[in-house]
């Protein structure tokens, strides 16, 4: 994935891909759902707004660097390789598939509208998601909560199964499941945590009373610069915080423990010296302190 021209490569190979299946089916696709970032984030932003949505909502995500840090990750992985790393254990391996989803995007778009979907969000507003899907169990569970809103499965006899509807493992099937879910609904089927059009992660629009508070936008990408308002909140001095960084560590207690985070856990920083972290750490994140 470090290198662009093997990113546009396996873009082009899903796109034909899908195009042959179309094919094969006399089908015409009318929109994509894609588990990825759609783009880099802004530079002059610390996190993407869909991320800070997530955030609030208290669902866990990987932060997606800007174009300028993609560059200084890809040098990092390369000095990690040319001195005998191994590949397994690559720095930054969970955001270097982001690098193949941008190019996915842009080769997809010629084919039909593609939004960008994240299944976690979308089982955990479904109601489920709280264990791991890659635990014992947690598939069907998290099916079954999906079920109750889309219809399937239904039990039905001579129905397909999970398994039978997709490649991969079982958690993955479930992934693509919920990718497509999404992708099949209309504008006013769905809504948003962000700002669409272009950052924007998109949910089955459910009605939750739970979730009354969260600052996702249920809007029409046409209209979306009708909705301008800041929903980046203000961390507090309180328990079960979430790295504004990495989005993923929760904090005990804000800001107790930051450093030492920032210094050797955190995933959203480029620094390679703990020293050199946990400045970069209070320079983005400073008005959090």
């Amino acid at each position: 994935m470090l290198d662009p021209a093997w990113c546009q490569e396996f873009a082009f190979e899903a796109r034909r891909y899908i195009l042959r299946v179309c094919e094969r089916l006399q089908l015409i696709p009318r929109r994509i759902g894609i588990d990825a970032p759609s783009s880099p984030r802004a530079a002059s932003a610390r996190r993407r707004s869909a991320e800070i949505a997530l955030d609030y909502a208290g669902i866990s995500c990987f932060a997606t660097p800007s174009a300028g840090d993609f560059e200084l990750v890809r040098e990092k992985v390369r000095q990690h390789l040319v001195s005998g790393g191994s590949e397994a254990r690559c720095p930054h391996s969970n955001q270097l598939w982001m690098l193949a989803g941008f190019s996915i995007f842009q080769a997809l778009a010629e084919v039909a509208e593609c939004l960008e979907v994240f299944p976690q969000a979308t089982i955990r507003i479904a109601g489920s998601g709280e264990i791991h899907k890659s635990q014992p169990g947690a598939v069907a569970r998290q099916l079954a909560a999906a079920s109750t809103y889309t219809g399937w499965p239904n039990g039905s006899p001579g129905d397909p199964v999970l398994n039978e509807i997709g490649w991969g493992t079982m958690h993955d099937q479930l992934d693509a499941y919920f990718s497509s879910w999404v992708a099949s609904l209309s504008e006013g089927q769905r809504t948003a945590f962000g700002h669409p059009p272009d950052d924007a992660i998109w949910i089955p629009k459910l009605q939750r009373p739970d979730l009354q508070g969260v600052p996702v936008f249920s809007v029409a990408p046409a209209r979306a610069d009708r909705f301008t308002r800041n929903v980046e909140p203000t961390i507090p001095a309180a328990s079960g915080v979430i790295c504004p960084g990495c989005g993923q560590y929760r904090f005990r207690r804000w800001p107790w423990g930051w450093d030492g985070h920032a210094a050797y856990k955190c995933t959203g920083l480029i620094a390679s010296t703990p020293e050199g972290r946990k400045a970069e750490f209070r320079r983005k994140f400073a008005k959090h302190f």
